[in-house]
């Protein structure tokens, strides 16, 4: 799944760049200081549980803690049973920024980020494998769909990065996840 899509922000509709070439994505998403790259990850056995997951992905986690420079590493996830599931979506769906810089590697499942910056949107959709920073200050917002079920190693310098809002509602003027995981699918 994972895409690049790159809109005019007075724009929703229209993209001005659409690609699914890991190799555009990371350079487009370098050209505005954000890594992009994908990794090969071993298989998730069935029944794994959380410290075992955190075993198996070590070697991975400390190497992204050095190429990052980020010093926590957490695991994160949510399935379609999340307690408060749709409260919890819409306030992802809202942009803000973080007070630091974050990085994200998918595990398992799927998520889309938007980032607002230079009068453009960048959609990037993340899937297994993929590695994507959030930069302190960006204004952003992060699409989980409507049944969400996904896990990521989270690294960070502090435990809980705090969301900042930006007061804006741009969010509402671009498409969803359900839009767009659709309209890769077909």
């Amino acid at each position: 799944m994972s895409f690049l899509h790159v809109y005019h922000e007075a724009d929703g509709d229209q993209p001005l760049l659409s690609t699914h070439d890991a190799y555009r994505i990371a350079l487009e998403m370098s050209s505005i200081e954000i890594y992009f790259d994908r990794r090969e990850l071993t298989e998730l056995p069935v029944g794994i549980d959380t410290q075992q997951l955190m075993v198996l992905n070590n070697e991975t986690a400390i190497d992204i803690q050095r190429l990052s420079g980020r010093q926590y590493c957490d695991l994160r996830g949510m399935s379609p049973q999340y307690p408060g599931l749709e409260l919890r979506r819409e306030l992802l769906c809202t942009e803000s920024s973080n007070d630091e810089e974050t990085w994200h590697l998918f595990l398992r499942g799927q998520a889309i980020f938007y980032f607002h910056l230079n009068y453009r949107v960048y959609v990037v959709g993340c899937d297994r494998g993929d590695l994507i920073s959030v930069p302190a200050g960006l204004p952003h917002w992060l699409d989980i769909g409507p049944e969400p079920d996904f896990l990521l190693l989270a690294l960070s310098n502090t435990r809980s990065p705090n969301l900042i809002a930006t007061a804006s509602d741009i969010a509402l003027r671009f498409p969803r996840f359900e839009r767009l995981v659709d309209n890769v699918a077909a």
